[in-house]
């Protein structure tokens, strides 16, 4: 009896080592190279409520936020080019008006392709060039790293002005 305990203990260790051995954990949860963006009011990192995110010249629907409340957000790349702009709109509340604070946001890099592993495939990770980006609503734009890979670490600190209407 103690035989066929020790038999049925080492096939369950076998089962649970073929298993873990052939998970992808391996592979970060944001499959795809997109830098997440931290959102900053002032020094501090903050929720900016009011905001609407979308691509400039994007195929499609390139809306990725729509009036939102965020802290942070990717924002998608394409690697067919070397270059892509996003707009941010802030809605602000002026007395009884609202208006909306637009800036554009450029970001030049250069695609590069990359095979992770045979769990996660093959994906595009990004050298970064340069950042580019208007003043109406947005302070600065600190790019914190000079490769967007499919980390889960912030590429980009984007400080909103601090102002009322």
């Amino acid at each position: 009896m103690s035989r066929l305990l020790h038999i049925a203990t080492l096939m369950l260790l076998a089962l649970c080592l073929f298993t873990a051995a052939c998970s992808d954990e391996s592979c970060y949860e944001n499959g795809s190279s997109l830098p997440l963006a931290t959102l900053y009011l002032g020094e501090a990192q903050q929720t900016i409520t009011g905001l609407t995110v979308m691509g400039i010249g994007a195929p499609g629907d390139s809306l990725l936020l729509n009036n939102g409340a965020v802290k942070e957000l990717y924002l998608p790349l394409r690697a067919s080019v070397q270059s892509t702009s996003f707009m941010f709109g802030r809605w602000l509340i002026n007395g009884t008006d609202t208006v909306m604070v637009r800036d554009t946001v450029t970001l030049d890099y250069q695609p590069v392709e990359y095979f992770h592993s045979a769990e996660c495939g093959a994906m595009f990770n990004f050298n970064m060039k340069n950042v580019r980006h208007t003043t109406h609503g947005i302070d600065s734009v600190v790019l914190m790293t000079d490769v967007v890979t499919n980390s889960q670490l912030p590429a980009l600190r984007i400080h909103f002005t601090d102002f009322a209407l």
